[in-house]
């Protein structure tokens, strides 16, 4: 059955408070499942199944998958879709107070809601530090936020998503691939963990670039200021200009910064 079949069987009334919006093109399903390099031997979690289109094209590689589905109404469409699948595992459940310890290499795969995407982010990062490799739809503006390099677009969850991984963007997808259709375009983003300095603890790193975007429109001496009272004696040192905004510094230049601040 179709996607907009398997909700009006079961009578499924779409939530706004979840960022309920089901892909439902199967073009752009196998597309997702064409860019994963799966074994059989593979732990698969996606967040947010929902309707379990993309869920069945994930069983079909026979990685096992794990679901964790906020919307308990969901739970008798899942359960009965998949029932004859030995490889699905499905917890009702946020999956922001899941538990991630347990899991060791997972691949993960999701569609996920534009309003938690940045929590996401940082809970798979921090959790599964050791994941295999993420591809995730978000909507256009988060994935343009996830790999700008400078600019407006430029943010903590930039500079913390390609602190830790390879960033690239995969495919677009448009918002008629959807049910309801969203307001916005969709892209579908890979990430692979490549941290790029293996000494820095990562949600001490993470913390530390939100304060130096705190005030963006101010310059990094201002918002330095608010960490450390050495901030023009770090910059100098650094030889990094004291005017120049958040928006405009490299990674590089933060962990620079971060780790020159920790030497004094």
């Amino acid at each position: 059955m179709k996607t907009s079949e398997w909700l009006k069987k079961y009578s499924i009334v779409l939530k706004k408070r979840f960022g309920q919006n089901f892909l439902s093109d199967e073009v752009f399903v196998n597309k997702i499942v064409s860019f994963l390099n799966i074994s059989e031997n593979d732990v698969i979690i996606e967040i947010g199944p929902g309707a379990g289109t993309l869920t069945e094209a994930l069983l079909k590689t026979k990685a096992f998958v794990y679901a964790y589905e906020i919307d308990r109404t969901l739970e008798p469409l899942l359960k009965k879709r998949f029932e004859n699948f030995k490889n699905f595992n499905l917890t009702i459940e946020d999956f922001l107070n899941v538990d991630l310890k347990s899991f060791k290499k997972p691949v993960y795969v999701a569609n996920i809601p534009y309003n938690i995407s940045s929590p996401i982010f940082e809970k798979i990062f921090t959790e599964t530090p050791d994941f295999k490799y993420a591809i995730l739809m978000v909507q256009k503006e988060f994935g343009e936020r996830v790999t700008a390099k400078s600019g407006k677009n430029y943010s903590p969850l930039s500079v913390f998503s390609q602190f830790y991984c390879d960033v690239e963007t995969l495919i677009n997808v448009p918002k008629s691939a959807f049910i309801p259709n969203p307001k916005i375009d969709s892209v579908v983003v890979k990430l692979t963990p490549n941290i790029k300095d293996k000494e820095i603890n990562p949600k001490l790193f993470l913390d530390f670039i939100h304060k130096c975007f705190s005030q963006r429109r101010k310059t990094i001496r201002n918002n330095l200021k608010l960490i450390t009272d050495n901030a023009e004696t770090i910059l100098k040192d650094l030889n990094i200009d004291l005017t120049v905004r958040p928006e405009n510094l490299s990674i590089e230049t933060f962990i620079d910064i971060y780790k020159k601040i920790g030497s004094i």
